[in-house]
């Protein structure tokens, strides 16, 4: 366990400030954090990135923190306050911009991991069980005020569940829609061969109710593809491959880079997808192919 010091020289908006960092940076411990910085009134926002992006709530009583970093490279920080932005890094000027699109993938990684944690609560409650009203059945395409319904967001792949999907044979591997597949609810029981007919049922209502992808349609022979909008600007993709008129593969994919890596719950599985063969590094998705036999993900 290797004891460092680390003093990053935080500055934006005419400002200056530290952000002190000391203790073992490789995942054994826990590190001491103190931020010596212009708070306002309201309190602030610290980004810690290092391996992984690390939130932490400041203001002006809690200056000083312990929290797990692992880094095996440089440690930059952002901090945003009252609608200011601070940036540094170990390795002296940081790049705010690029800072700035590493926190904007983790916030999204987490809108996404929050809403397929209660999706997934949602559909795999027993049949019968009394829900919320604020948390409509997926088989009603508007809730009962009329307003359009939230869409089903994806959950993050495990690395266990990549090793061992089928480790619970009673039920679905991963879906890309954080759905099980039970008897009382879908009217197919996942067996170990049949995993697209175990979703079915939740792949067909958003073929329904969300517009089609057209961009992969026209790229992709023999699929078929739908745009799921998340929020204003996210969102992501669900296709289907066949054979003749037989499934073969499940798709899930979110819109990026190849420059920039993935989401890291999708990683292990993750393949590039560009848009235009010719540009490889331009617009395109990281995908997740499923076997629409026993949904293993196939990288």
């Amino acid at each position: 366990m290797a004891f460092k010091k680390q003093i990053i020289v935080m500055s934006g908006g005419g400002k200056t400030g530290l952000v002190k960092l000391s203790g073992s940076f490789d995942e054994l411990g826990k590190v001491k954090a103190e931020c010596a910085c212009e708070i306002a009134a309201g309190g602030a926002k610290l980004y810690i990135i290092a391996d992984e992006v690390t939130e932490i709530a400041v203001d002006g009583a809690k200056r000083q923190f312990e929290v797990p970093i692992s880094a095996k490279g440089d440690i930059s920080c952002l901090l945003v306050s009252g609608g200011s932005t601070m940036a540094g890094s170990t390795v002296g000027r940081a790049d705010r911009r690029q800072l700035e699109k590493r926190v904007e993938l983790f916030k999204r990684e987490k809108q996404r991991a929050a809403a397929a944690r209660k999706s997934t609560a949602v559909l795999s409650s027993p049949a019968g069980e009394e829900r919320s009203a604020a948390e409509p059945e997926m088989s009603s395409p508007l809730p009962a005020d009329g307003r359009d319904a939230a869409p089903p967001s994806p959950p993050p792949v495990s690395e266990a569940a990549l090793r061992d999907p089928l480790r619970e044979p009673s039920e679905a591997p991963f879906s890309p829609l954080g759905a099980r597949a039970e008897t009382t609810r879908a009217g197919v029981r996942f067996d170990g061969t049949n995993f697209y007919q175990a979703v079915k049922p939740q792949i067909d209502e958003l073929f329904v109710r969300y517009p089609a992808e057209e961009r992969l349609n026209a790229l992709v022979p023999n699929s078929k593809w739908v745009r799921v909008d998340v929020d204003t600007d996210d969102y992501y993709v669900l296709g289907v491959l066949f054979d003749l008129s037989s499934p073969i593969f499940i798709c899930y994919g979110v819109p990026g880079t190849r420059t920039v890596p993935p989401p890291r719950e999708i990683a292990p599985a993750a393949v590039w997808l560009p848009l235009d063969n010719n540009r490889p590094d331009s617009d395109g998705f990281w995908m997740i192919y499923q076997s629409a036999a026993d949904g293993k993900c196939v990288t």
